[in-house]
């Protein structure tokens, strides 16, 4: 390769190294995209023996590269959040450049960007110039990539964190510190991405009918002998305009994912995640980064908290059981510490099994969460035992009672899965329109509604614990118990929420009602349909849950015989009234932060379907029997509903 000049390892253009650094970023965005690294970044001959390589940028970009991989496998491996169709850990299980550490590895960036700033000094030749000012973005881009990854990874360079090992990670006050340091870094990423992209032509281009992604430095078929013997023999390097805008919205991924620092309590990281994934839709890694964030040392919260002792303090702050209140006898009597340790401790792994799957792609979170669902019956038990355990210790105690505290915190977050179960499968498709009925029958009558429930008794019981504890206010009792203003703001925040959503799905189950009523909704064919069997299949996870018990077809089929027996018009005006309750719920809303966006969908879907269903009450278009169109294209899980032309 080096006699017939494929391959040059001293004195290559300036064009011909910003091809092959395009190239490279090609390969290895269609590795992250869930390819074969045999097959994708190990086709560059300079990264399998770059000591060898006697120019200074591409040696230096070439171990750099290595040891970006390395981290993301680490960050892949330790978060532990993929599948098969993911990433393949198989075929990376090797460590490369293991002889240089990552700060050896920032410093030979740095010094080939001091040569490159000389170069370009020196030279007189305005497309030479311009040429080495385009490499120079490509390297310092790089150092500062390397550098945010190593800033982000818990284990600190010169070693490859191995399954079982037990890290010190920093604390949160360090880790926040260093955060600053790494977002600045991200930003200068972000704008030397959009230099990068605008030289892209400056370099070497891909032959014409070549699979190679560049001339130099590349050969499809080298590591052919690796693959096993049904591997699919060739796969197709991304585009380079598309590889740089994958990286630049990665970056800017991975810049939000860095935000779950902020998330001191379990109930905000959840919610942090679940947002996350609903904004962005994150790649592996960046899925990946927050949850090593978050978890960097085994069950320790930024590696300084046990997991049990903030899933306490969620308790807490949700519902605050007097046997976690300092102010309370329960809070030093042994068997009653004894008794909630052990029920944090047994049940540990349910919630961050639920943490964890926040980190997978959207279609195994819902397969996941199906079977996380089923441990939620122990779990219930479990809290059920330890309220009742704890109220037989407080029965003497007249102010103090403790009836369904853990059990309504577990409730709560059965009831927000369950939920999320239902909504995913409308934004993965797997719900015939006919199936839509139940759907949103099950989300209005009974999820939403017993979540405002259950945060609505947190609340009351949060105030009469504080009312109770205010010797003041117990001796005055003039006025009734105030929950704090802070935990108040966040109640009816989220309860304003999903007394929105209760009503908005109220609107469809209405509206499909009336639908159904018309004959605009599709049926299938009675002889291979059975109603009750489809629906016991959508609910199954649901089956062994005791709080809230499954509901059964029955409920279902008297509720829609009962709901087919007024007019379609009623039907169509009761929808309507859903969808304005809706958006005026919305619309009241208290300082919507991150979320205005998603706040201005929701709101935007409701006035569109609160017109349509005004218009169909008023009879126009009822002529039709085109069925209607549902469109998911402003929110992923409340479509628009729309009339058919």
């Amino acid at each position: 390769l080096l006699q017939t000049g494929q391959i040059k390892l001293n004195n290559l253009l300036p064009k011909e190294s910003i091809g092959i650094i395009d190239a490279v970023y090609s390969c290895t965005v269609s590795w992250l995209e869930g390819h074969s690294m045999a097959q994708t970044v190990l086709t560059c001959l300079y990264l399998h023996k770059p000591n060898q390589i006697e120019c200074k940028t591409i040696k230096s970009f070439s171990i750099a590269i290595q040891k970006i991989i390395n981290l993301i496998r680490n960050f892949t491996v330790r978060a532990n959040v993929y599948e098969e169709e993911d990433f393949q850990h198989s075929s990376f299980d090797y460590n490369l450049s293991a002889e240089v550490t990552e700060t050896k590895a920032i410093n030979m960036l740095k010094a080939a960007e001091e040569e490159l700033i000389k170069k370009t000094k020196d030279s007189e030749d305005e497309r030479e110039k311009e040429e080495l000012q385009a490499l120079l973005a490509r390297v310092r881009f790089t150092r500062l990539l390397l550098f945010s990854l190593v800033g982000l990874y818990p284990l600190k360079q010169g070693s490859t964190w191995q399954h079982g090992q037990e890290v010190t990670a920093p604390s949160t006050v360090s880790l926040k510190t260093e955060m600053i340091d790494i977002v600045k870094s991200l930003n200068g990423a972000l704008e030397l991405a959009q230099t990068i992209e605008k030289t892209i032509e400056l370099g070497t281009q891909p032959e014409e009918g070549s699979d190679a992604p560049n001339p130099m430095g590349f050969s499809m078929m080298v590591n052919q002998r690796l693959l096993p013997p049904t591997f699919p023999r060739s796969t197709k390097i991304k585009d380079r305009h598309l590889s740089i805008q994958y990286l630049t919205e990665l970056i800017q991924r991975i810049k939000h994912g860095c935000k779950i620092i902020n998330c001191t309590s379990y109930h905000a990281a959840l919610n942090f995640l679940m947002d996350f994934n609903k904004k962005y839709t994150p790649c592996l890694l960046s899925r990946s980064i927050p949850q090593t964030l978050y978890l960097p040392a085994g069950r320790m919260v930024f590696g300084v908290k046990p997991l049990t002792e903030v899933l306490k303090e969620s308790v807490k702050a949700f519902i605050a059981p007097p046997a976690l209140r300092p102010d309370n006898p329960l809070y030093n009597n042994p068997f009653a510490i004894n008794c909630i340790n052990s029920f944090f401790e047994y049940n540990e792994q349910s919630f961050y099994s639920l943490f964890a799957l926040c980190g997978y792609n959207q279609a195994r979170q819902r397969d996941n969460l199906g079977w996380i669902l089923l441990g939620f019956a122990d779990l219930q038990d479990g809290a059920e035992r330890v309220d009742v355990y704890l109220h037989s210790l407080t029965q003497r105690s007249e102010n103090s009672h403790h009836l369904a505290c853990f059990g309504t915190w577990v409730f709560y977050h059965c009831l927000r899965a369950m939920s999320f179960y239902l909504l995913a499968g409308l934004e993965l498709e797997l719900y015939s329109v006919h199936e839509y009925l139940y759907i949103f029958w099950y989300l209005y009558q009974y999820l939403f509604s017993w979540i405002v429930s259950a945060l609505t008794r947190a609340e009351t019981f949060l105030a009469e614990q504080e009312y109770s504890a205010d010797p003041k206010a117990v001796k005055s009792s003039q006025k009734k118990p105030k929950p704090k203003k802070r935990k108040a703001k966040t109640d009816v925040k989220e309860i304003l929420f999903n007394e929105a959503m209760e009503t908005l799905c109220g609107g469809y189950y209405k509206a499909l009602a009336g639908f159904i009523k018309e004959g605009r909704i599709p049926e299938p064919l009675p002889m291979f349909d059975n109603e009750q069997v489809r629906f016991e299949h959508r609910f199954a996870p649901f089956a062994n849950l005791t709080t809230p018990p499954p509901m059964p077809y029955s409920e279902f089929k008297q509720m829609k015989m009962i709901m087919l027996q007024s007019p379609a018009a009623e039907l169509y005006a009761a929808a309507a009234k859903h969808f304005h309750e809706a958006r005026t719920l919305l619309e009241t809303f208290p300082n919507p932060d991150e979320e205005v966006q998603t706040w201005h969908d929701i709101v935007k879907v409701a006035k569109m379907n609160f017109v349509m269903m005004n218009l169909l009450a008023s009879g126009h278009s009822r002529q039709s029997k085109l069925p209607p169109e549902f469109d998911f294209s402003c929110h992923r899980y409340f479509p628009i509903i729309k009339q058919r032309k």
